[in-house]
């Protein structure tokens, strides 16, 4: 787990129970809370997993874990390594199943449908559900504005529209354009790590997700790449639903409306507890969460 701000400031309050660490972090999401604005667009009743256990093979990895995720919000799943948040997020939007001795149970509601009723076509529950990848991925022997459209293709969905307009629009939002408006016919392997990664957001953008995952995103990126990240999700949540998976405390404290604290104790993993982003890091409810998010654990 990346390290958390040991500040040690507590201005006087009265905060016994409280580390200086939690208290840095609670004043980081307490600021964030204070100024972000919802998005106001009608996004449905957002996404929603209910008593979701998964497996891989006789290996139980995570146990009945029900959450909300509600419409222009951005949550974030904390925990240490091998508790189950990335194998949570992939069951949000069946990747899971990807693995062949992968198996699931529980549901997950997208505007209040189950993605794993029999006959649900996954094609099209992965174009309304997004997923943004810890290593940025984009196809090297593509150019930039190829890459932003490739969604488009692979899915052989006919944009109806201008396709320039579109491309300057999922850059746009993805917080590229400015960089790279004056080279999309450049191949995309030329880019920084940090401009492959929002390149991949662009490319998902295009498929107009109702939802975005996001793997550890910024974790193979620097300072300043994540930060560009970073401003790029609280951009998007105006208008749509994201779910980010982090180890960096932080970044879950500068970009969550919610957090959610996962935890393996010698069984499956599990959710301990949830909440809105600066009650976590402030005044957590299980001691187990107040020890993680004051890097006593992890």
């Amino acid at each position: 787990m990346d390290s958390v701000n040991n500040e040690n400031n507590n201005d006087g309050d009265d905060m016994s129970t409280q580390s200086p660490s939690t208290k840095s972090l609670g004043d980081v999401a307490a600021k964030r809370a204070a100024q972000h604005v919802s998005g106001t667009a009608p996004l449905g009743v957002g996404l929603e997993a209910r008593g979701v256990h998964a497996w891989f093979g006789k290996h139980h990895a995570l146990e009945n874990v029900s959450l909300d995720f509600s419409a222009g919000t951005v949550t974030a799943l904390i925990g240490p390594s091998g508790c189950g948040k990335s194998t949570f997020i992939r069951t949000l939007n069946r990747m899971h199943e990807f693995i062949p001795s992968a198996a699931m149970a529980g549901q997950v509601l997208l505007d209040g449908k189950d993605i794993y009723e029999p006959g649900i076509d996954v094609t099209k529950i992965r174009l309304q559900i997004g997923m943004v990848f810890q290593k940025p991925n984009p196809f090297p022997s593509m150019t930039i504005g190829e890459n932003v459209l490739a969604g488009l293709k692979l899915a052989q969905i006919k944009h109806e529209g201008n396709k320039d307009d579109l491309l300057e629009e999922c850059l746009v939002r993805a917080g590229l354009w400015t960089e790279v408006k004056d080279r999309l016919g450049a191949h995309a392997g030329g880019l920084s790590g940090g401009q492959q990664q929002r390149l991949c957001i662009a490319r998902s953008l295009a498929l107009k997700p109702k939802v975005l995952l996001m793997d550890e995103p910024c974790s193979a990126l620097d300072p300043g790449s994540t930060l560009r990240i970073e401003d790029t999700i609280s951009q998007l949540s105006k208008s749509m639903t994201i779910v980010i998976v982090t180890h960096n405390m932080q970044q879950a404290a500068r970009v969550s409306d919610y957090t959610a604290f996962f935890l393996a104790e010698g069984g499956p993993g599990s959710m301990i507890e949830v909440g809105p982003t600066n009650e976590i890091f402030s005044r957590p409810k299980d001691e187990r969460t107040e020890n993680y998010v004051s890097g006593r654990f992890g």
